[in-house]
C-alpha cells in the first residue's frame, strides 16, 4: 500500500446486542485506523478482548450517555488523543475526539465526531427541522480546536446526509466529502410478513478530507449488525 493507509469509521450502536458479527466486520476490514462511535463499557470490553492484539494502540472515552462514547483502534502509533468537550450553548449532545496518528506519510490529524441526532422532544420529524443549525455550530466549535498545520480528516456519524449544514461548513473551510459506493451507511429496519426490510435509509456517516490528502476506494461495507454500516476509505498524501 506504500504511503496509503486504510481508515474505517463505524457507529457500533450502543444497544446492539450482537457483538460477534460486528467485531468480525471490523477484523475482516483490517483497516490501519478505526474510529468508532457509540462505544459503551460493554463494547470497550469486547473490543479489547477481541482486537487488542491486532490494534495495539487504542484509546477509549466513555460518556454518561452511552451513545456519546468514542474510541480509536490503531495499528499505527498515536501521538495524541484529545477529547473535545460537548460544545456549550449549541444544543449538541456528545463530545468529539481529536487524534493524531503517526502514519508512513507523517502526522495525520483525525477528528472523530458524533453530531447531534435529528431528534427533538422525541420526534424525528421535528428534529429534522430544528437540528441542522445545531450540527453546523457543533462542527464549527470543534474545527476551531484543530491544529490546521496538519493534514486532516473529519470522520464519523454526522447525523445528516451530504447536503447537511455541518458538511457545508467544512466545505467552506476547504474540506471535501469523500463519496462512497455500496449500500447506505444507516438503515432503520422493520419486520413484516416474516421478512426484514429497510423502512428508512440514508448516508449519514462521512469521511471528509482536506486539500493535502487524497482518497480512493471509498465504500460502505454491508457487514455487522449495527443500524449503521462501516465506511472504509484509503487515504494518502496528495
Amino acid at each position: 500500500m506504500g504511503l496509503f493507509i486504510l481508515v474505517m469509521t463505524y457507529n457500533l450502536n450502543y444497544a446492539n446486542p450482537d457483538f460477534a458479527n460486528t467485531l468480525d466486520a471490523i477484523a475482516r476490514a483490517d483497516a490501519e485506523v478505526v474510529l468508532l462511535q457509540e462505544v459503551s463499557q460493554a463494547w470497550r470490553d469486547a473490543l479489547v478482548a477481541r482486537l487488542s492484539t491486532a490494534y495495539p494502540h487504542c484509546s477509549f472515552h466513555l460518556h454518561t450517555r452511552m451513545a456519546g462514547g468514542l474510541a480509536v483502534l490503531s495499528k499505527l502509533p498515536l501521538d495524541k488523543v484529545e477529547v473535545l468537550p460537548t460544545p456549550a450553548g449549541t444544543g449538541a449532545w456528545f463530545p468529539a475526539a481529536r487524534v493524531v496518528v503517526r502514519t508512513p506519510f507523517g502526522a495525520l490529524q483525525v477528528l472523530n465526531v458524533h453530531l447531534r441526532p435529528a431528534l427533538d422532544s422525541g420526534s424525528w420529524v421535528r428534529g429534522f427541522m430544528t437540528t441542522p443549525e445545531i450540527r453546523r455550530k457543533e462542527i464549527a466549535e470543534h474545527w476551531r480546536k484543530l491544529d490546521h498545520t496538519l493534514p486532516t480528516l473529519v470522520v464519523g456519524d454526522f447525523n445528516e446526509d451530504p447536503t447537511g449544514r455541518a458538511l457545508d461548513y467544512l466545505a467552506g473551510e476547504g474540506m471535501t466529502r469523500v463519496p462512497t459506493t455500496g449500500p447506505t451507511t444507516w438503515h432503520y429496519e422493520t419486520t413484516s410478513r416474516g421478512g426484514t426490510y429497510d423502512l428508512l435509509k440514508m448516508n449519514i456517516d462521512h469521511v471528509v478530507i482536506d486539500h493535502r490528502l487524497v482518497a480512493r476506494d471509498a465504500h460502505v461495507l454491508d457487514a455487522g449488525t449495527s443500524d449503521h454500516r462501516p465506511v472504509v476509505v484509503t487515504i494518502g498524501p496528495r
